[in-house]
């Protein structure tokens, strides 16, 4: 929900101090990049801060890093280290640590790329150069220089207000929270900027400002980036989670208990009308900040709820959009969470096909399918009790398993490319009797996932716009045939009839139609958002693009990004090449033997 754009990878720099090695000679263009340059590597929860220390000679530049959060971090030798085209480069061979960044204007900064197994934005800002706090206009709005040292320094950060009722325009106000990326070509950069929209519902979308392919979008022009009403920094609507990282157990006992919904909703109602964090409302709320910044025509991107809010944005305010770009397609019809059995069984049985057709998953899982079935069968006579590591506090924790949460721990297992390449292995595991290691890995993912929506935000946009349209019917149709049938339809029923309502039309579900320019991409894989919603929005808007990626999940990819940022730029699709999605595959499966 693009919630789940990339589940992080635990990068760990320990290892860099394991071992040393002898700095090599490198060559330079020029000696701006002499000096030490500060920045702060965040892994998870985690930071580091770090100092690259350049010096430069007739024989060219050193270099050494310093980990300052860690023992013995001090004088850490670069391997290679080059200065060219005001592009710096350096490695750390031994421990397949790469640096690519490319300095600013003035020299303040280099923003780039730190990658050790799984890329991340890095910013090394040159020590002694004086930050700013002048507060800058952009439009009627007053922003300053963000305070986030993970930041560019053009970077602004800022608040707007909108009335709560944008109706009545009486009573409560909404400070909106903004951050404005400037784009990198200050020279020769595009008049209507990028709006990014975050998923869930519930997500936040200033959360993704340090990610590496907002950096991409910034090339030719601004990045905006506002956090929905409810969510983020704009009065957000929080629940307090299930669990914890040191309890997983109420993570998998029957979802959203009525005494934890009616609790969240007494707090929120002292600060909020429930009824008031809809799309639409949400939507008007955008078109009031991109007329105050001063922009006229926009580009929408967003993925997963996204999705939504983009094709309703497009709808109420087409007049105002350049082009739109869809990742992971959930239209307003979709109706959520009633589509997730049908994509769910579809993304389990191209596991169970492609192990199949996967030479060494096949001789070592080779029943995944009858696997599967003697797992859920374990769930027959109600919960099952399990014996599970916590992979954040290594200790056991014995669980009571209830089936509907652990068929959601699969949903979401399946979103992540890693994840669902363990799946065979797990669940060969599990058919044994021993389910803790499903168990412990999902918990890994959904603790990930929840830590990022605002579930109260959610509900008020569920409990408005899908929920109430939903028929018996549709939920027997759509949960027949699949393992996963109404373990979330139901509950999610049954939670919404404590929380406050939007009254909203019949009309919201209605497809959208446009003429604009819409890039539209749906993975063949993705359980939540399945190529065939996309397939139907596709019919209402002539000038789309519709890219099914065979092996693509619901998660991001470095490909799919800079066809975006392509598409973007252009315009249009036409001229695009799209041949990198083919060449998309899944990660190898888990062999354990």
């Amino acid at each position: 929900m693009k919630p789940n754009r990339k589940v992080a990878l635990l990068i760990t720099l320990t290892l860099i101090l394991v071992q040393r090695s002898e700095s090599l000679r490198a060559q330079t263009s020029a000696p701006p990049i002499a000096g030490n340059w500060n920045s702060t590597l965040v892994i998870g929860a985690q930071k580091l801060r770090l100092v690259l220390k350049v010096t430069a000679g007739a024989d060219g530049l050193k270099a050494v890093l310093d980990s300052l959060d860690q023992p013995d971090g001090a004088n850490i030798p670069i391997d290679t280290i080059t200065f060219q085209n005001n592009v710096l480069h350096f490695e750390i061979k031994a421990f397949s640590i790469v640096y690519d960044g490319t300095m600013s204007s003035d020299g303040s900064e280099i923003v780039g790329t730190f990658t050790q197994g799984s890329p991340m934005q890095l910013i090394f800002h040159k020590e002694g150069v004086a930050k700013t706090s002048a507060t800058v206009k952009r439009g009627r709005v007053e922003m300053k220089p963000c305070d986030n040292p993970n930041l560019t320094r053009d970077s602004l950060c800022g608040k707007y207000e909108v009335y709560e009722n944008r109706a009545t325009k009486t009573g409560r106000r909404i400070a909106l929270n903004i951050v404005v990326l400037p784009s990198t070509n200050q020279q020769q950069h595009a008049p209507d900027p990028l709006f990014y929209l975050a998923g869930g519902p519930g997500g936040s979308a200033t959360s993704y400002a340090t990610e590496k392919f907002i950096q991409n979008l910034r090339r030719n022009r601004d990045v905006v980036l506002v956090d929905q009403r409810g969510t983020g920094d704009s009065n957000p609507l929080n629940c307090p989670s299930a669990g914890s990282r040191e309890d997983m157990r109420p993570y998998f006992g029957p979802p959203w208990p009525v005494e934890r919904i009616r609790a969240c909703r007494s707090e929120l109602e002292k600060v909020a009308d429930l009824t008031l964090y809809t799309t639409s409302i949400a939507m008007d709320d955008l078109d009031e900040v991109r007329e105050a910044l001063g922009y006229k025509l926009v580009n929408i991107y967003g993925g997963s709820y996204g999705s939504t809010t983009s094709l309703v944005y497009l709808r109420q305010h087409g007049d105002t959009v350049r082009s739109v770009a869809v990742f992971g397609v959930a239209p307003p019809f979709a109706k959520i969470p009633l589509s997730f059995a049908r994509g769910v069984q579809d993304s389990m049985n191209r596991l169970f096909a492609d192990c199949a057709a996967d030479k060494a998953c096949n001789e070592t899982y080779p029943d995944v399918a009858g696997d599967f079935k003697k797992v859920m069968a374990q769930f027959d006579n109600g919960p099952v009790e399990v014996n599970a590591t916590n992979v954040f506090t290594r200790q056991v924790q014995k669980v009571n398993v209830a089936r509907d949460a652990f068929v959601d721990g699969i949903r979401q297992l399946l979103y992540v490319p890693a994840a669902a390449a363990a799946l065979p292995a797990l669940i060969h595991i599990g058919a044994g009797g021993d389910l803790g290691p499903l168990v412990g890995t999902a918990f890994q993912v959904v603790t990930q996932i929840d830590s990022k929506i605002a579930r109260g935000m959610q509900f008020s946009v569920i409990c408005a716009e899908d929920t109430p349209f939903i028929t018996e019917n549709e939920i027997k149709t759509t949960s027949a045939n699949s393992f996963y049938g109404d373990a979330r339809v139901r509950p999610t029923i049954k939670a919404c009839e404590e929380w406050p309502k939007a009254k909203v039309p019949a009309s919201f579900l209605d497809p959208v139609k446009s003429d604009k320019s819409v890039l539209l991409v749906s993975g063949a894989l993705d359980p939540v958002t399945p190529p065939w919603l996309a397939q139907e929005v596709a019919k209402t808007l002539p000038n789309s693009k519709l890219v099914v990626i065979q092996n693509a999940t619901h998660t991001s990819y470095d490909c799919v990004e800079n066809l975006i940022a392509e598409f973007i730029d252009k315009g249009t699709t036409q001229g695009l090449d799209f041949s990198c999605t083919e060449k998309i595959q899944r990660p190898p499966f888990t062999i354990i033997k």
